[in-house]
């Protein structure tokens, strides 16, 4: 018994001497976590006595042809992603801006880029105009002229409108004129608010939709009239008279829902947290959009805001 004792130690030292001494034979990449490493070896020179060490021996000498560190280790590749999803029943179904676009671009098939291109007259105009606007200079000639058509459709529809309406204002009797003169601003702010006008013609717009707006409240201030005024000033950059102007389409009944959060806005822009803050708890109680109502929760919530909370909620 005593001599197997004595043959257990002799081979756990040799085992373990083999371990150290194949671990400082490998190349230098290979010498990490060296307890690991040796560890390893040794079991290797335990559970197969002689062969284990001579194999040990083996892989070493074969290794140190490739001290350079480049062999063994995988070369990174970048793979592209996918021109577009093969789904395309299901991708038809989103209508967010960025599946939108996706759909949209150059590398997609042109049949399926028109048949999207046809889906955007379901799409809120704000959301729908200033894709067609990118699609004005597509390298397609049907894309592009499909955008510009569509474009072209829907402003000639308000110019159309208005030149109707302008010709009834004309006719009418002064104290008749409000629904008019009503009609009139909340068209030229249409042509804005669907972004058919930019640069000089947008600022012009805006002055048009202002005196419109300004001469309907002057015959009679209604909360609707007061709270387009507001929103044009809000446009205009007048922030102090947007405000005056929302404050009172409050007082002449326009809803909380939609005036508050246009409040909010604008003490966002001044930088008047505290006031944002207690904005979004008025709107707390009241039936909101999704969007609104997590904006909403966004301000009031107890816990403590992270930056990654903010990556969520773009829109802010």
């Amino acid at each position: 018994m005593t001599d197997f004792w004595q043959l257990l130690g002799f081979h756990v030292g040799i085992s373990a001497c083999v371990g150290v001494v194949t671990y400082l034979l490998l190349p230098r990449h290979y010498r990490v976590r060296p307890v690991y490493v040796v560890g390893l070896m040794f079991c290797f020179a335990f559970i197969a006595p002689v062969v284990g060490a001579v194999g040990l021996l083996l892989v070493v000498r074969l290794n140190q042809n490739n001290a350079d560190g480049n062999a063994g280790f995988a070369t990174p590749v970048t793979q592209g992603l996918p021109i577009y999803e093969a789904q395309v029943k299901d991708r038809q179904k989103g209508t967010g801006q960025g599946a939108i676009r996706s759909r949209l671009a150059p590398q997609v098939p042109s049949a399926l880029r028109m048949q999207s291109l046809l889906t955007l007259q379901a799409v809120p105009n704000r959301v729908s105009n200033p894709i067609l606007e990118e699609l004005l200079g597509d390298e397609t000639d049907d894309v592009r002229l499909v955008a510009f058509g569509m474009l072209d459709a829907e402003e000639k529809k308000i110019s159309s409108r208005i030149r109707e309406v302008s010709e009834r204002l004309n006719a009418q009797d002064p104290a008749d004129a409000f629904d008019s003169l009503s009609q009139l601003a909340e068209l030229y702010w249409e042509l804005v608010y669907a972004r058919l006008t930019q640069g000089e013609l947008r600022k012009h717009i805006l002055s048009q939709a202002a005196n419109f707006a300004d001469r309907a409240l002057a015959l009679h201030t209604g909360s609707g009239m007061l709270f387009l005024r507001a929103r044009i000033w809000m446009e205009q950059g007048d922030f102090v008279s947007a405000k005056a102007a929302f404050q009172n389409a409050l007082e002449h009944g326009q809803p909380k829902a939609s005036t508050l959060p246009y409040l909010a806005e604008l003490a966002l822009r001044q930088r008047d947290f505290a006031l944002v803050k207690r904005y979004m708890k008025e709107l707390s109680p009241l039936q909101l959009s999704s969007r609104t109502r997590s904006v909403q929760e966004f301000w009031t919530s107890s816990k403590e805001i992270k930056y990654s909370d903010r990556k969520l909620l773009q829109h802010i």
